[in-house]
């Protein structure tokens, strides 16, 4: 029986499922009636990893606003418990031995359009946020269609697709900050885009270190047309299609090849085809699939044949086999290239 510690509170409503593009519908928060936070004990982590791996957390929440936040993360603290924040669960690898301590799920999932800007929870999906701002007559994250994972997750990890990374369309984020410790310390930060500190495929939300919580992100999109907005979310998610993996993943497992940062630029440069590099980037798929790792397979963690840069779980991988196969990864790109790949994919 999991341990169930019930509080009256407001909640943010959750967004309904969209069939088609309307118009963004908002939400206040004291429209709808008070709930209760429930935590669970030994929730399997699998069931929250688009991986399909990993152990028990010792105990498990689903957090719909600010307030339950703060009430789940006093659960912990009172306990001398670890916790860590959540989203969908993609972009991350659990480990089998579980965690000893608390997860919290986030679902913050308010969103509200005005003129060209739109703010929306962390804990919205993503694809959800494209589907509302199209809706609302705004267009910008078209190409980020079929990304997995939520609002927060995809700005703290700076996610990108075609050309493009969601800091390009940040205005703002809000985070509960913990660096003061204990309750005293919390407050509420706002930090405008360029103090978010993003790289390619990081921020400053996403360093080991961080102690900030994403609350809800602003963006500044423009006004689009929503009929060539659908055609380009058409587009997107056939691509998608055409390159998908027909098992569990986290997505890519390292991040591309940024050409300008090599201290070996110019050996890298004879060792590649050049017209692969694009936006002055080179793909860690094509290294991989030329160290001949491509299909390579341990125990149920698997190299894809469709996509080099994709580790899966083809039936009962364990964190353990996937680990293993970002070792060899980096072992023989290091080998044949002189190169350390780096991980987009956070191992916890």
């Amino acid at each position: 029986m999991g341990v169930r510690v019930f509080v009256k509170k407001l909640i943010y409503f959750k967004l309904p499922h969209i069939p088609n593009f309307t118009r963004a519908r908002q939400y206040d928060k004291t429209e709808v009636p008070a709930s209760m936070l429930a935590i669970k004990e030994n929730e399997i982590l699998a069931n929250h990893s688009t991986f399909k791996i990993g152990g028990p957390a010792k105990y498990f929440t689903v957090v719909e606003s600010k307030k339950e936040l703060i009430e789940a993360i006093d659960f912990a603290e009172k306990r001398n418990l670890p916790f860590f924040v959540l989203g969908e669960g993609s972009n991350i690898l659990y480990r089998d031995k579980g965690y000893n301590g608390l997860a919290v799920k986030i679902r913050i999932q308010h969103i509200k359009a005005q003129n060209s800007e739109i703010i929306a929870g962390a804990g919205l999906p993503f694809s959800k946020l494209i589907m509302e701002s199209v809706g609302a007559g705004l267009t910008g994250l078209e190409w980020g269609m079929g990304i997995p994972g939520t609002v927060g997750g995809a700005a703290a990890g700076n996610a990108g697709a075609y050309g493009h990374s969601i800091s390009e369309f940040v205005k703002n984020i809000s985070v509960l900050s913990l660096r003061g410790g204990g309750s005293a310390g919390r407050q509420i930060k706002n930090y405008p885009v360029g103090k978010c500190d993003f790289i390619y495929r990081g921020s400053r939300f996403k360093k080991s270190d961080n102690r900030e919580i994403i609350l809800e992100v602003g963006f500044n999109l423009e006004k689009g047309d929503q009929e060539k907005s659908k055609k380009i979310i058409q587009g997107v998610l056939e691509e998608r299609r055409n390159k998908s993996v027909p098992y569990p993943s986290a997505g890519c497992v390292f991040k591309n090849i940024i050409i300008d940062e090599l201290k070996n630029k110019e050996g890298f440069l004879k060792l590649i085809p050049r017209e692969k590099i694009k936006g002055g980037k080179f793909p860690a798929g094509w290294l991989i699939e030329n160290c001949g790792l491509k299909g390579r397979q341990i125990n149920g963690a698997k190299i894809a044949e469709e996509h080099a840069n994709y580790i899966v779980n083809a039936g009962g991988a364990a964190s353990g086999d996937v680990i293993k196969l970002i070792g060899l990864c980096k072992q023989k790109t290091r080998e044949k290239f002189n190169l350390d790949l780096e991980e987009e994919i956070v191992v916890m």
